[in-house]
C-alpha cells in the first residue's frame, strides 16, 4: 500500500505539500496547504522549512487576511527542478527543456523520425547538450547558482502506440515504421546519461493539462488529441487510467455512423477515416492553394488547407468542418462512457483546424446530452507543443506526484 512505511510516507507528504504550492500560482499560505492537504499544522511547518531548505519553494511577501498576524506567500521556485521533453511525430521530432511549472524554457524542431533510431537518439542527444549550452550563455542558473546540467533530472518521451511503457519499448507505433520494438528507454539514457519514461503521446499531452490545472485533481477529464492519428485519455482526480498495457484511447475505429470510405478494419464510419490528417489531406485534391506532398510538409499543408478554408474556399470549408462532424459524433459516445467534467481538445493540427472545426464538435457532441448538466469542450491553451511538454510532464511526475509515492 502506498505511504504504509514512514519513509515513503514522509515523502508522499512532502509531494502533497509541494503539489499544493505549485497548483497555487499566486501562492499560497501554510493555513491553506493545510485545509488543501489535510496534513497537520505541524507536519505542514516541517515540509515547508524542508522544501525552502532544499530550494523548492520561496517566501513572496506576505497575505494581510484581516484577523492576526499577515500569513507568508509561498510560491514554488519554477528552476529548482528541470526535466527535458521528446515527441516522436511524423511530422517531426520537438525537443523541450521545461522547469517545474512546466514552462518552455528552451526549445528545438528536429527532421521527422527516420528509419535510422540510433542516428536520430544521437540527434536528440546533441540538441539536449546545445539547449543546455545556450540556457547557460543567456545566463540561467538555478537556486544557488546551480547549474542547468545539475538540475536537468531526466527526459520524457511521447510518441504515438502501440509501446509498453514500463519497459520503455516502443512496440509497433503505425506511423513510425523504422522505430518497431525498439528498446527506447534503454537507448536514451545511453545516449544522454539521464534516465527516460515513455507514454503514448495521449497521456503525455494530458498529463500536461493535469500539470498545469489545479482543478484536474478534482475533475475526470477527457482528452482528444489530434495528430497525424485521432487518438484519447482520460483522467480523474488527476491519475490517468492507461489500460492493463497502456493501449488504452484508442478510438481510430469508433464508429461515427457517417457515411463514409471503407476503412481497413472492414467496416464504414470510423473516426479515422475522417480525421486522421492523410486522409484529410487525400480528400483535398480541388483546393488549389493546397502545396503537393513533394514541396512542404504535413503540417504546412494542413496549414494551408486552413486558411484556404478561411479565405472562403467552400471544399477546405466544408473538410475542416466535416472533420469536426465525426470528431463531434465520437465525442458524443465518449462522453457517454466517460462522464467527464471538461473535454480537452489538443494536439499538433489541432490548432489550425479549431477554428471552423470547434463549433461542428460542440454542436454534435453535445446534440444529446439529457443529463441536466453542461459539459465544458475546449481547445488546449498549450498550442502545438503540447507532445514534447506533456512528454517533459511524464518524468515531473514520476519524480514529484503524490499519486507515485
Amino acid at each position: 500500500m502506498r505511504g504504509s512505511t514512514m519513509p515513503d510516507l514522509g515523502a508522499r507528504n512532502e509531494m502533497i505539500v509541494l503539489q499544493a504550492i505549485r497548483h497555487a500560482r499566486d501562492g499560497i499560505s501554510q493555513a491553506e496547504i493545510i485545509v488543501r492537504s489535510g496534513l497537520s499544522r505541524q507536519a505542514v511547518s516541517l515540509i515547508t522549512r524542508r522544501l525552502i531548505d532544499r530550494g523548492f519553494v520561496q517566501t513572496h511577501g506576505t497575505l494581510n487576511t484581516g484577523r492576526g498576524k499577515p500569513r507568508t506567500v509561498l510560491r514554488v521556485t519554477p528552476g529548482a527542478q528541470l526535466a527535458a521533453g521528446v515527441h516522436l511525430d511524423p511530422a517531426g521530432i520537438s525537443v523541450v527543456i521545461v522547469d517545474l511549472l512546466a514552462q518552455v524554457l528552451a526549445r528545438r524542431s528536429l527532421d521527422p523520425p527516420g528509419d535510422d533510431p540510433a542516428a536520430d537518439l544521437q540527434d536528440i542527444a546533441r540538441a539536449l547538450a546545445s539547449m543546455q549550452d545556450e540556457l547557460r550563455e543567456a545566463g540561467w542558473s538555478g537556486p544557488g547558482g546551480r547549474d542547468v546540467a545539475h538540475l536537468l533530472r531526466g527526459i520524457g518521451v511521447a510518441a504515438p502506440g502501440g509501446l509498453d511503457a514500463a519497459h520503455g519499448v516502443i512496440v509497433n507505433p503505425p506511423w513510425l515504421p523504422g522505430w518497431w520494438d525498439l528498446p527506447l528507454g534503454q537507448l536514451l539514457e545511453e545516449a544522454t546519461g539521464l534516465p527516460t519514461v515513455l507514454d503514448k503521446d495521449t497521456n503525455a499531452a494530458l498529463t500536461a493539462e493535469n500539470w498545469s490545472h489545479a482543478d484536474a485533481s478534482e475533475e475526470t477529464v477527457l482528452y482528444i488529441y489530434v495528430g497525424a492519428g485521432i487518438g484519447s485519455a482520460v483522467s480523474s482526480h488527476g491519475d490517468l487510467h492507461r489500460g492493463a498495457t497502456t493501449q488504452a484511447g484508442e478510438i481510430g475505429h469508433l464508429p461515427t455512423g457517417l457515411t463514409g470510405p471503407a476503412c481497413r478494419c472492414g467496416r464504414h464510419g470510423c473516426l479515422s477515416m475522417f480525421t486522421d490528417i492523410k486522409a484529410l489531406l487525400d480528400r483535398a485534391p480541388d483546393v488549389t492553394a493546397l502545396p503537393t506532398p513533394e514541396a512542404v510538409s504535413m503540417s504546412a499543408r494542413v496549414a494551408a488547407l486552413a486558411e484556404a478554408a478561411a479565405g472562403g474556399d467552400a471544399v477546405a470549408a466544408e473538410l475542416i468542418a466535416g472533420h469536426g462532424t465525426a470528431l463531434g459524433e465520437a465525442l458524443r459516445t465518449l462522453i457517454s462512457v466517460h462522464d467527464p467534467d471538461r473535454v480537452i481538445i489538443g494536439g499538433p493540427y489541432w490548432g489550425v483546424l479549431s477554428p471552423l472545426a470547434l463549433p461542428q464538435v460542440r454542436e454534435r457532441a453535445l446534440r444529446s446530452d439529457a443529463r441536466g448538466r453542461h459539459v465544458e469542450i475546449v481547445s488546449s491553451q498549450l498550442g502545438e507543443e503540447v507532445g514534447a511538454i506533456g512528454a517533459a510532464t511524464l518524468f515531473l511526475e514520476r519524480e514529484l506526484s503524490p499519486a507515485r509515492r
